[in-house]
């Protein structure tokens, strides 16, 4: 088939609704048509159009599916015609024909309900949606009838009394036939599913359409149909009270059916049907409408109307009604979004805000001492700076540029920037979890060397993902809900995927340090603090990596669905986080409680010494706590230390004892 998409004229931009593809049908259509035409057997063809329909559907396949339906009946009568009893026959034989009859129509209703739910799944919803709106009405109201229709088919070929339920997920059909002569009691339907809806017809009503001592009854119950039939031409009035049409009106339930004899509107009820329907939206909806779907059978179009319905009772869940005709009924609400809607983007800016800009601060201050504080440097220190840069800029770009989806050009930028900066954070959370287990290994945790290999792990390997992603499918960046990345397709994947490899090995390798250490902890003496320092960084990295991908995981979920719970959630795991990082690596840390008193007592604690200072200027304990001041001497000297103490260690390791000479201990 031919798709078409539409350029508005003025905006320059593609239509939003996307491309129209009620053209577009799959071969099995084409299939399907031919062995119509060829006279095969229908309940056969209606099988293999629900076979057809379960997987994934085009939009021309939906409406192609309803015409075919619509054949089908055709087909299906002409069959049941020739099987017709005839007065020159004998009882035996007709009686054969009367039950072929009957098992044709049950095998092709079955068939059809079937396909029918199928087209009715959510998964299918999106091709309705692909639909342009008169299609999708005409193909709604087209469904209604063909249902109808065929449903009728089966009540005049089966002997009454007689019943016969064909439930669904998406659809619920039941057809009585009933002897009127005796007895009877009101026809309520759905009786077994334990619904919330339901439909009601007196015993009078049934009587007063009796013909010829019998009764004949269609009940149908639709999901998600009512999507598609439009509200824009319907004659209600909010609620039943006089006034003005409402400018939203939705379709705020199921669609329910009752005929009698193949007649509905047309027929006058003395004792009105009764109906009970839920709301399928409960907030920010009001004014039920009790409303019928007025067609007409010859051009399948349609509206919604109130005429001859009204309210017997509503509260915030469902609503009741009374109607004194048959037909196709559904609840048609205002949809209410002024006051309600700005109360809650209200909310939800004011609760993302707040937790971002605490975040924010806790990571500035971070970020300040182990820049400004200059007897901190340390690989740990490097890495905690930053993780807490990268978390930083992530948050401040998620906060200024989240939702400035009005920029074409900007919006991509901002999903780019995000996706590296997340990555990063992360990266630099799993280099933390990398160090602490080579700290087991060495007992100085300082090798300038090691840094060039971190940075190139904390800020490479994010560039190289973004790279690939922007390769692979640029346009995924940034959406018309949010600057992030498309949802709706595979390229989420790009974020979630090396985010939970990078969760993975940050989780092996503080596992794997933690175990360690406790299969020691049996031989280390009680005042080992080097080894006590390395399980409460282990815990507190585990602790924040959990903590980080669960902020996250929030945000992801916010940015889709937004909500005031949504919100608030990842607010409140948003602050816990930067607090977390601000508590623990730096308003805790006795080594920063030093270095802010040395900032306190001498002046320019943040600056470089003046040009001419010497390294023989310097206070002994400055130089102690610089490497980078040592002279050539001492850098022979700590290889040398290095060397021997590294052996040391390792015999110390496998013999469960870190400290367990005196030498070592004195060093």
């Amino acid at each position: 088939g031919i798709a078409s998409f539409q350029c508005l004229l003025g905006l320059g931009v593609w239509n939003p609704r996307g491309p129209d593809l009620s053209n577009c049908t799959s071969p099995w259509v084409n299939q399907v048509a031919q062995k119509i035409k060829s006279g095969e057997n229908a309940a056969s063809i209606a099988g293999e159009l629900a076979r057809h329909t379960r997987g994934p559907v085009f939009a021309g396949d939906v409406s192609s599916a309803v015409r075919l339906l619509e054949q089908l009946l055709d087909i299906l009568d002409a069959q049941l015609q020739a099987l017709r009893p005839l007065e020159r026959e004998s009882a035996g034989k007709n009686y054969n024909k009367m039950h072929k009859r009957e098992r044709t129509c049950k095998d092709y209703i079955k068939a059809v309900v079937e396909a029918v739910d199928n087209l009715l799944r959510p998964e299918a919803l999106e091709s309705w949606r692909d639909m342009n709106g008169s299609e999708q009405a005409h193909t709604a109201t087209m469904l209604l009838d063909v249902l109808e229709e065929g449903a009728f088919l089966l009540a005049d070929n089966v002997k009454e009394p007689a019943r016969f339920l064909a439930a669904r997920q998406n659809l619920v059909l039941e057809v009585s036939v009933l002897n009127t002569e005796g007895p009877l009691q009101e026809l309520v339907f759905p009786q077994e599913l334990g619904g919330d809806g339901s439909i009601q017809l007196s015993a009078s009503t049934l009587k007063q359409n009796s013909r010829n001592g019998v009764v004949k009854v269609v009940f149908i119950l639709y999901n998600n149909l009512g999507l598609f039939l439009p509200t824009e031409n319907a004659t209600v009035r909010l609620g039943g009270d006089g006034g003005p049409r409402a400018p939203q009106l939705v379709v705020n339930s199921q669609v329910i059916a009752a005929s009698i004899n193949k007649e509905s509107s047309r027929v006058f009820l003395r004792d009105p049907v009764v109906f009970t329907l839920p709301h399928l939206e409960t907030k920010n909806h009001f004014g039920a409408n009790c409303s019928f779907w007025n067609y007409s059978e010859r051009s399948m179009a349609g509206h919604w109307s109130s005429q001859g319905c009204r309210l017997l009772r509503s509260n915030g869940t469902h609503s009741s009604c009374a109607c004194s005709h048959l037909t196709n009924f559904a609840l048609l609400m205002a949809r209410s979004q002024s006051f309600p809607g700005r109360l809650n983007e209200v909310l939800l800016s004011v609760i993302t805000w707040a937790g971002i800009l605490v975040a924010l601060l806790c990571l500035g201050l971070s970020i300040s001492a182990f820049c400004c504080l200059r007897g901190l440097p340390s690989e740990r220190t490097t890495i905690h700076k930053n993780l807490c840069i990268s978390l930083f800029l992530a948050e401040l770009l998620f906060l200024v540029g989240i939702d400035k989806t009005q920029y074409q050009v900007a919006c991509p930028i901002f999903a780019v920037l995000l996706h590296y900066f997340f990555l990063a954070s992360f990266s630099w959370l799993c280099l933390e979890g990398v160090h602490l287990y080579l700290l087991l290994l060495e007992v100085f945790d300082s090798d300038p060397a090691r840094r060039k290999y971190y940075y190139a792990g904390g800020y490479f390997f994010p560039a190289v993902v973004v790279a690939v992603a922007a390769a692979v499918d640029h346009r995924s960046y940034g959406t018309d809900q949010a600057c992030w990345l498309r949802v709706d397709n595979y390229f989420i994947w790009s974020f979630i995927g090396p985010v939970a490899f990078v969760i993975l090995v940050t989780l092996v390798f503080l596992l794997v340090t933690l175990h360690k250490m406790l299969r020691s902890s049996a031989a280390l003496k009680p005042d080992s603090s080097r080894l006590d320092s390395i399980r409460s960084w282990a815990l507190g990295a585990i602790a924040l990596l959990l903590l980080l991908g669960l902020t996250w995981a929030f945000g992801l979920l916010f940015v889709t669905r937004e909500s005031v719970l949504t919100a608030s959630l990842f607010t409140a795991c948003n602050a816990l986080q930067g607090t977390f990082i601000f508590l623990f690596h730096c308003a805790l840390q006795k080594k920063v409680h030093r270095e802010l008193s040395k900032c306190l007592r001498h002046s320019g604690c943040c600056l470089r010494g003046p040009p001419g200072t010497s390294l023989g200027a310097l206070k002994p304990s400055a130089a102690r706590a610089h490497p980078r001041y040592y002279s050539g001497t001492q850098s022979r000297i700590r290889r040398m230390w290095n060397d021997t103490v590294r052996k040391q260690t390792e015999s110390s390791f496998m013999g469960g004892d870190l400290n367990s000479t005196p030498t070592l201990n004195r060093g």
